[in-house]
């Protein structure tokens, strides 16, 4: 059987205010979702069974999705970043990979807009961007 894959190149970081209709953001250059983790309580006692601890999974924590753009001067959806950010507006966002049909989403805040990166030999872009994922993440 051949090996299959999707590429990353023509996939999408879109956010909402009503989890219908969604808007891409302009020129996103890369995202990664990170720090899925599941927090455990220890609950070994003293009639613990054996020398092993033992553990009662509490809480799910979805992570962050970080990402960088190329900066587009004017771009007005680039802008909003800043405006959620400063706002804490608690929105919906989709990735969806560049074959149209597969993605993940999820609600999330805009934790950092974003930085500007200047080099001289390169072009400007907001380097960080992050945002913190509240609840479930869901594929599709």
């Amino acid at each position: 059987m051949p090996s299959t894959a999707i590429a990353g190149r023509g996939s999408h970081l879109q956010r909402s205010t009503d989890g219908v209709t969604y808007t891409t953001i302009a020129q996103v250059k890369q995202f990664s979702q990170t720090g899925s983790k599941q927090d455990y309580d220890d609950i070994t006692n003293m009639d613990s069974a054996s020398s092993f601890r033992e553990y009662l999974a509490t809480l799910n924590d979805s992570g962050e999705m970080g990402f960088d753009l190329v900066f587009l001067p004017g771009s007005s959806i680039q802008q909003q970043l800043r405006t959620d950010f400063n706002a804490q507006t608690l929105l919906y966002w989709k990735v969806v990979l560049s074959n149209g049909t597969n993605g993940v989403s999820f609600q999330a805040y805009v934790q950092s807009p974003g930085d500007l990166d200047t080099k001289v030999d390169k072009a400007v872009t907001r380097s960080g961007a992050k945002l913190k994922i509240t609840g479930p993440v869901t594929e599709f």
